[in-house]
């Protein structure tokens, strides 16, 4: 029987969504204001959300993990302070970037080291979540079960405010397969409000093809 993967809803998403910044930060005019306008948003998002799910990690799922099996989040916590102060150090950068481009400064050479720091930051963030799903999620299983693991998600999903959901939805969504999807808001669906599930899925409609969208109409999830 498929147990309940922890890890596999928000973990799809943030690679969806590092990959984007990685496409993006290797794409963009950094002498061009517009350009580096439109990096800086979606790195707010990304970054944004790294934070958010390390902070969610740490408070429920490990804390969790960590009365049942003391020392077995350890690792997670100290890998999560880690890429901190590196997400920190690229965050610095990025908002010196968007100074210099705005103050009409050419941020070319700057540009090449974000996405080049970027790029071994991304590296390292994939190794870390492969990492969770190979032995941290093996570890959940043995000292939860499924109805407890999911009751771990709902606290998280308790914590987001509105805006933060809606977020994670631009990431999430287009990510997870034509099945996932529609479970995902099938369940959304019967938890949220109706204006807000539609404000949801005016986000979402943006975000995947016409044919994935006409899949959700089709198929009575939307």
């Amino acid at each position: 029987m498929q147990r309940m993967k922890t890890y596999d809803v928000p973990h799809k998403g943030l690679r969806n969504a590092l990959s984007q910044l990685s496409l993006l930060a290797g794409s963009t005019d950094y002498k061009n204001s517009a350009a580096v306008e439109k990096l800086c948003l979606l790195g707010r998002d990304v970054f944004s959300l790294l934070t958010v799910h390390a902070a969610d990690e740490n408070e429920v799922t490990l804390s969790e993990l960590e009365k049942r099996c003391p020392g077995c989040s350890q690792h997670d916590v100290e890998d999560h302070e880690n890429i901190h102060q590196t997400q920190d150090n690229l965050e610095r950068l990025l908002a010196d970037i968007h100074a210099d481009v705005h103050a009409g400064k050419d941020a070319s050479e700057k540009g090449d080291e974000f996405y080049l720091a970027f790029s071994e930051f991304h590296g390292v963030y994939l190794e870390h979540t492969a990492e969770e799903e190979r032995v941290t999620q093996p570890l959940l299983w043995q000292h939860f079960t499924d109805e407890e693991l999911a009751a771990h998600r709902g606290k998280i999903m308790g914590k987001l405010s509105p805006q933060v959901l809606l977020t994670w939805f631009k990431f999430v969504v287009p990510a997870q397969s034509p099945e996932e999807r529609s479970a995902l808001l099938s369940g959304f669906r019967k938890m949220a409000a109706e204006p807000f599930f539609r404000e949801a899925m005016g986000v979402i409609e943006k975000v995947l093809s016409s044919e994935e969208y006409q899949f959700l109409q089709l198929n009575g999830t939307i």
